[in-house]
């Protein structure tokens, strides 16, 4: 984990939970890195579409065991669209 990273553990969630919760969090929460863990491709692709539409800076996803990691990197102008 970097530092000052905020994560959500989205595991289990149907397609768009994961989303959800991201959207709620940020909602309260300013971070500058985030990591959502999640079970499946679908959300890892929901996710993805999302944080592309923020403008984030980067994406990465990361396979831990049958978890998905989807780490990004959020700029203030993205931060800010929340």
């Amino acid at each position: 984990m970097r530092e000052g990273e905020f994560k959500i553990n989205a595991k289990g969630l149907s397609l768009r939970g994961p989303r959800m919760m991201v959207e709620s969090e940020l909602s309260k929460e300013k971070c500058r890195w985030l990591r959502v863990i999640v079970s499946d491709l679908g959300a890892v692709d929901d996710l993805r579409e999302y944080f592309t539409s923020m403008g984030a800076a980067d994406i990465e996803v990361d396979r831990v065991g049958e978890d998905y990691h989807v780490v990004v990197e959020l700029g203030v102008e993205a931060n800010d669209k929340t």
